[in-house]
């Protein structure tokens, strides 16, 4: 955690810092009981499936988001999500920009590159607190710019 996060003192953000270091691998999972709801509502595109993930939209328990944080991050070596604007908090929803770097490590249905090709794509997060815990979670990514990055995509 960067000195900045560290001197954070709303507890919402800190709750979204908390979570991006669990996409980062840098939470155990264990662990994730404290800060993510039993129940646990995934908002996201269609287009993850495309990537391999979990069908996110049917993510309604913690167990469901750290299988899909697993399949993330077995998809890439290396990855690594920093925030970027955020996070930023209105009552019980904080949010914040994102961008992943990691290195394909292969898998990822219809991919044409090899594994070890760089990726880089950049996304929105929103979290929505309950009862000191994060129990919804929106996301939009540029899942179609990590398709094309990975030669996934074909002509029709």
């Amino acid at each position: 955690m960067s000195d900045a996060r560290s001197r954070e003192s709303d507890p919402g953000k800190v709750l979204f810092e908390r979570f991006v270091d669990l996409w980062n691998g840098e939470v155990d999972f264990a662990d994730a009981k404290e800060f993510i709801a039993d129940d646990f509502t995934v908002h996201s595109a269609e287009l993850a499936r495309y990537l391999g993930f979990p069908d996110s939209r049917r993510i309604t328990t913690r167990d469901g988001l750290l299988d899909w944080v697993t399949s993330v991050r077995t998809l890439l070596d290396d990855v690594r999500f920093t925030t970027h604007p955020g996070p930023i908090r209105e009552g019980d929803l904080v949010a914040g920009g994102y961008t992943v770097t990691g290195t394909y490590a292969g898998g990822a249905p219809h991919a044409t590159v090899a594994p070890g090709t760089e990726v880089r794509y950049s996304g929105m997060s929103i979290v929505r607190l309950e009862n000191d815990r994060i129990a919804e979670y929106w996301v939009l990514s540029d899942a179609l710019g990590l398709l094309s990055q990975l030669g996934a995509l074909r002509s029709a």
